[in-house]
């Protein structure tokens, strides 16, 4: 994997920013300065080829390819609804042992064994279609792990993610060797060929490099946001996930409906997440100052929640999730925030140790009755594709 550098891509995206677009200014109260996200910066990754791909012809039909990938936390977004600018925008992170597990390989027709292999097939055949792939390119898909959907963890990107990697690794030319890993640039072309990236795109490049994103927001016509910063963050910090027994967030047509009705998001509002995320997050988690990256995080997560208030107060498990923000903050959780439309919760922490005593908290109190409890490593590498046995696949 190329090496990256979190700084680089900070001052070019400021550097850009202030070039390029018109800022509101605001000042905090020791003078930091935030930035609105008026921006019209170009995309810090590049032009993604739009060239054909090379047929791989060293896949044979035997070959088995299993994908990995991490799961995916969204910390909320940085704007929508202005009318110049950029839409969307966000942070968030990948977790390790949350994510999808797949094996693929090539068949004679597509055939899928799961409840989201229609999805998936769907996804193989579009990746066919954009790498112009003919009407034999065709694969099994064997999905082994996948957490439930639409609970915050961003399934649907990492699953379309995997079959496209595998897809690519099967019928276009790829690197040597049994083992592959992703760039953030890798990630966001599988994602144009498997057509994520709609609105947000942590997980894409989450699935490509782990660790912390922090993504710009699309103007018009662009296909994939461009990414700002990606920060590994520190092996000894754990997350607990809190999942709401049998509760979904909002997905589909009731999303696009929820997003149509939402007002625009202040300029001064995207300025301060703006100025959370790249003055206080993110070099928090490279100087690993584990109490002051908690502390703006929970600002963070509870300021990009004011636009959503409205539509979130409407979903059924709202009063829950305001039921565990309380018990988080009564416990003295310094670093909390929901990840997405939810239901899922994620409280930080700054060691295994720390980990483990919330879960034994949350269960004292009964919270165990009514939320799956996680804990789980920051994850920091991506999605891993490997070659393995193909008596070891039943697809």
């Amino acid at each position: 994997m190329a090496a990256f550098s979190p700084w680089k891509n900070l001052f070019e995206f400021i550097f850009l920013f202030c070039r390029r677009s018109v800022p509101t200014v605001v000042f905090g109260r020791c003078g930091s300065v935030a930035l609105a996200w008026v921006v019209r910066a170009g995309s810090i990754l590049g032009m993604i080829s739009a060239a054909p791909p090379t047929t791989n012809q060293e896949s044979s039909s035997n070959q088995v390819f299993e994908v990995v990938t991490p799961g995916r936390l969204h910390f909320g977004m940085l704007s929508f609804g202005q009318p110049f600018g950029r839409s969307f925008g966000g942070l968030g992170a990948m977790i390790a042992g949350c994510g999808v597990r797949v094996r693929m390989r090539r068949a004679s027709q597509y055939s899928a064994v799961s409840h989201v292999g229609e999805r998936a097939i769907g996804v193989a055949r579009r990746c066919a279609a954009a790498w112009g792939l003919d009407e034999h390119s065709c694969c099994a898909i064997e999905t082994l792990e996948i957490p439930r959907q639409h609970i915050g963890l961003g399934t649907g990107t990492q699953l379309e993610l995997a079959v496209a990697a595998g897809m690519q690794r099967l019928y276009v030319e790829g690197p040597n060797g049994s083992e592959q890993t992703y760039s953030a640039k890798d990630a966001a072309a599988l994602a144009q060929a498997a057509g994520r990236g709609l609105r947000s795109s942590v997980g894409v490049y989450g699935f490509g490099t782990g660790g912390m994103i922090l993504e710009a927001g699309k103007l018009q016509g662009e296909v994939i946001a461009p990414l700002v910063s990606r920060v590994a963050l520190p092996e000894a910090w754990r997350v607990v996930v809190f999942i709401q027994r049998e509760a979904e967030g909002l997905h589909g047509d009731a999303e696009r409906t929820a997003f149509a009705g939402l007002e625009m998001v202040p300029l001064d509002l995207t300025a301060e997440l703006t100025r959370l995320a790249v003055m206080e997050i993110l070099p928090a988690a490279l100087a690993a100052r584990f109490t002051d990256f908690a502390a703006a995080l929970t600002a963070y997560g509870k300021l990009a929640g004011k636009p959503f208030e409205r539509a979130s107060a409407r979903l059924p498990f709202a009063a829950t999730t305001a039921d565990l923000f309380e018990w988080l903050d009564q416990q003295g959780i310094q670093g909390y925030a929901q990840s997405s439309w939810g239901p899922a919760v994620v409280a930080v922490c700054e060691s295994a140790l720390a980990a483990n005593a919330v879960v034994t908290a949350a269960e004292a109190a009964g919270l165990s009755t009514r939320h799956e409890l996680i804990v789980a490593e920051f994850d920091n590498r991506g999605s891993v594709l490997r070659e393995v046995s193909d008596e070891s696949s039943s697809a």
